[in-house]
């Protein structure tokens, strides 16, 4: 089908494309993305390509949370990448598309906005930097930025002077290393890179400062940044008509992308373990993720949640296992502790099976993830709503009081308010899992942070398995006859 209308090349953007083919014969590319691509495709690929972009974009969202560098990162991006958004033709044409429909999708409120542009610079200095020289070359030059790298025999000529500068900045390049692992240096005119000129972070001669890889990167990524800021403000403002005018076809799957949780499918139980009415006080204790065991508790407390928190709640408790008559006892048991049997039965029952498929739309609905329950208007205590991220919703003393009530440790809860701050939440409730799930590593494998609140639940079943299969191992061993009985 068409692309939508900010597609269109009226928003007077330039060309700015270059595809160059690598030795082994795939394709690479640095892209601005500044016109929009024009030829038609189905919705199933404009929907496809969305995920897969998202995909790519999240898994380097929680790399940077977790704070990787170096090879960490290359090899995390690079993997990604090769998954979602390949260096293949067909790669080049979902990377294009994607890269735009997104656009649409996080050109909304100033902190999608932010979200998009941090992760797809990410994503275009991981690219520029492991683009071959002469592709990067021939695209600085293509968008009129006078930035070319030197020749072995200008390096020859300046690596002295070269070296002494590295040493007076203090970084960590690799001037003194072989030379097939020297790092690029680029000759830039002095007076466009007047800050690093008055750091003394770079060599200059005959009017050109030599700018080595990892500050031309910045340079050139906050000039990407400029013109992508201004392309999503354009689109921004066009967005209302955009959205009328698609309201039957890609509207509502535009607005939902920035929520839409791409994990693993955690509307049933994934664990062969199978979590009973009777199973649900010790299972709360130990594996219930924050948001949940709030609710918990205060469902046990008040007997009784609000709407927001019991459809929270309520598709969680189905995804871990438990059937509709099992939540339909448990729900009744709590709220007829303040209430008459049949008034449960008028005002709430209906919610019970409507989160089953049984009521309603009858659509078999899938526990929420934690994108949308972050992005989900917050709680209000005082008001007596408690659904939501506790994360995202407390305050710094309150966060500290509760994680000191879990016995976290000082040194967790210092890394945990720091990832808050930077709301990096996901990766927050990570390492909280690591503080009460002793001798896990969640945060330092490919997992990262929690994407979904069924995933902790899961990944604490699976922590505590071994420990219970050892512990009936030993009474079934104590239970046997001794030998001769």
């Amino acid at each position: 089908f068409p692309p939508p209308a900010p597609f269109s090349p009226a928003a007077g953007m330039q060309v700015s494309r270059r595809v160059v083919a690598e030795k082994d014969g795939r394709a690479s590319t640095l892209s601005m993305y500044a016109i929009p691509p024009t030829e038609h495709i189905s919705v199933s690929e404009f929907e496809e390509f969305a995920l897969d972009r998202l995909r790519l974009l999240s898994t380097i969202e929680i790399a940077r949370a977790k704070g990787l560098k170096g090879d960490a990162l290359d090899k995390t991006i690079r993997k990604a990448r090769n998954e979602w958004m390949p260096s293949t033709p067909a790669g080049l044409r979902k990377d294009r598309y994607s890269h735009f429909i997104l656009r649409l999708a996080y050109c909304r409120s100033e902190e999608l906005r932010r979200w998009f542009l941090q992760n797809e610079l990410e994503l275009f200095k991981w690219r520029f930097v492991n683009n071959p020289p002469e592709d990067r070359n021939g695209w600085l030059f293509e968008h009129g930025l006078k930035y070319q790298a030197i020749s072995r025999e200008e390096l020859d000529e300046v690596r002295d002077e070269l070296e002494q500068t590295r040493l007076a900045r203090r970084d960590n390049d690799a001037l003194g290393a072989p030379a097939d692992r020297i790092a690029e240096h680029y000759r830039v005119p002095f007076e466009e890179v007047i800050d690093l000129v008055r750091q003394r972070r770079v060599f200059i001669r005959g009017g050109f400062a030599y700018v080595p890889e990892g500050d031309l990167v910045s340079i050139v990524s906050s000039q990407v940044r400029a013109q992508w800021s201004k392309q999503l403000a354009t689109i921004a403002r066009s967005w209302p008509g955009l959205r009328a005018e698609e309201a039957e076809r890609l509207s509502g799957f535009l607005e939902g992308l920035s929520t839409q949780y791409v994990g693993e499918d955690y509307s049933k139980p994934r664990s062969s373990a199978k979590v009973s009415l009777a199973d649900l006080p010790e299972v709360a204790r130990r594996s219930f993720p924050p948001c949940m065991q709030n609710m918990y508790n205060k469902l046990s407390e008040t007997h009784h949640l609000k709407h927001s928190a019991r459809q929270q709640f309520g598709l969680f408790l189905k995804g871990i296992g438990l059937t509709c008559e099992e939540s339909m006892a448990y729900w009744r048991s709590e709220f007829t502790k303040t209430m008459a049997p049949d008034k449960f039965q008028k005002e709430y029952g209906y919610g019970v099976r409507y989160n089953y498929g049984l009521e309603g739309k009858r659509q078999d609905w899938s526990p929420m993830a934690c994108g949308k329950i972050i992005t989900s208007p917050g709680s209000n205590a005082a008001a007596g709503e408690h659904h939501g991220c506790p994360f995202r919703n407390c305050d710094e003393g309150q966060l500290r009081a509760q994680m000191q009530q879990m016995q976290v440790a000082s040194t967790d809860i210092s890394f945990i308010v720091e990832k808050v701050k930077g709301h990096h939440y996901q990766v927050a409730c990570g390492k909280y899992f690591e503080a009460r799930h002793k001798g896990s590593t969640l945060i330092e494998t490919e997992l990262g942070g929690i994407e979904h609140p069924n995933q902790f639940f899961e990944e604490s079943l699976k922590f505590y398995a071994p420990k219970e299969d050892a512990a009936a191992a030993v009474s079934s061993s104590q239970e046997l006859p001794a030998d001769g009985a």
